[in-house]
């Protein structure tokens, strides 16, 4: 028995590193892809003439749903650890908390101290982001973990469901007719007045990852072996290659318009085939990478702390500063790596020393905070009551 509980500390202890190698490579990447893509040149944009911007395109278009992914899968992973079903379970209601969180943290990211003094709120501030779409994914991924108690299904039936129609309905839910909706809504359907992501279809990865997450969850010893990172290579492999010809197939068989609009731009499933290869990849570095550095997990396991940071430093949102507003497709290839290099290696250091700054970093802010909040405060109903606009 002591052998066999050794066993599965083990397993758990492996597919954690995974799961956080995994995250690891998915935000330095966001960090690089950021920051290249808001300074380099106009100029220096054509994938034709220049095919290392056209292979670093394509790995900055595979951060996001690698993101995603990874989001699904540490939280099920996590979610079925704990004891309890449904709502007995803790983790289901930290995470619903925690998906209301990261909603909320995607607005208060985009807030403008600057305009909030003037009584104004920017448009801007409802833009639907990263943050927002993993928010809803979490609350997605609960429900579904709850009503797989209650209905009697398999739960990543549920997911392969639900994950399913989020790729299917992309372009039904982004092409329908949103007039008359309030503004902030519509964000969350598409992206015409400035969102940049939309819960369909990303929300599909995180549903995807949530499978296997559980599927890890429940065969710990696949985590040491072959057959898995094989099989998810496999699907990778047949899915990036011949996944059009499988829509077409689809759409003659039932004569559904859907099929054939993905097959013409198949952008989902080709993108989940290559999430499916790099999972594998990271499955085999672990179980052969014995000596992790510890600050390379520490990345993975603070992402969210990462990407708030980069979003106010990087785009400047807070006070109408930051690195966009001065080097904004500007640099040329040479300034916007080295550029790139020293921003990653500024968060690598800023992780290393987290747990020192943290407590006086989210004390000062919290202050800044309510002091803006009373600012603001004042400056509304003062501009309320002299009949001025406010909101966008």
């Amino acid at each position: 028995m002591s052998t066999f509980m050794a066993f599965q500390e083990a397993a758990h202890r492996q597919r954690l590193l995974f799961i956080d190698l995994l995250r690891a490579f998915a935000i330095l990447m966001m960090l690089q892809g950021h920051f290249i893509d808001t300074t380099l040149a106009e100029s220096w944009r054509d994938k034709a003439a220049y095919p290392l911007y056209s292979y670093w395109a394509f790995m900055r278009g595979l951060t996001a749903p690698v993101f995603f992914f990874s989001s699904g899968l540490v939280f099920v992973f996590l979610l079925l650890r704990e004891r309890g079903n449904a709502w007995a379970n803790k983790r289901a209601v930290k995470g619903a908390r925690r998906g209301l969180q990261l909603i909320l943290t995607g607005y208060l990211l985009r807030l403008s101290f600057p305009a909030l003094l003037h009584g104004r709120v920017p448009a801007s501030f409802f833009y639907v982001d990263v943050l927002h779409c993993i928010g809803i994914a979490l609350l997605g991924l609960v429900f579904f973990y709850v009503l797989s108690h209650y209905l009697r299904l398999p739960f990543p039936l549920w997911l392969a469901l639900a994950g399913g129609a989020a790729f299917f309905f992309y372009f039904d839910v982004k092409e329908a007719d949103y007039a008359g909706w309030p503004v902030a809504l519509q964000h969350y359907f598409h992206r015409e007045l400035g969102a940049v992501f939309t819960p369909v279809p990303w929300v599909g990865f995180s549903f995807m990852g949530g499978i296997l997450g559980w599927l890890l969850h429940w065969r710990p010893s696949w985590a040491f072996g072959h057959a898995l990172p094989v099989a998810l290579l496999a699907m990778g492999y047949l899915t990036d290659h011949y996944s059009s010809n499988w829509l077409i197939d689809w759409y003659e068989w039932t004569g559904l318009e859907q099929f054939r609009r993905h097959a013409y731009f198949n952008f989902l499933l080709k993108r989940l085939g290559e999430v499916w290869i790099v999972a594998a990849l990271f499955i085999w570095l672990a179980k052969y990478w014995q000596t992790v550095p510890r600050l390379v997990l520490k990345i993975g396991g603070e992402t969210l702390a990462i990407y708030e940071v980069h979003f106010v430093v990087l785009y400047g949102t807070w006070f109408g500063l930051g690195i966009s507003t001065i080097w904004a497709y500007q640099l040329n290839p040479w300034q916007a790596v080295a550029g790139a290099l020293l921003f990653v290696l500024a968060f690598v250091i800023f992780t290393a020393y987290l747990d020192r700054i943290g407590p006086v970093r989210w004390a000062w802010w919290g202050r800044q905070f309510q002091r803006a909040y009373r600012l603001s405060r004042w400056q509304w109903y003062r501009l309320r009551s002299r009949g001025q606009q406010v909101l966008p």
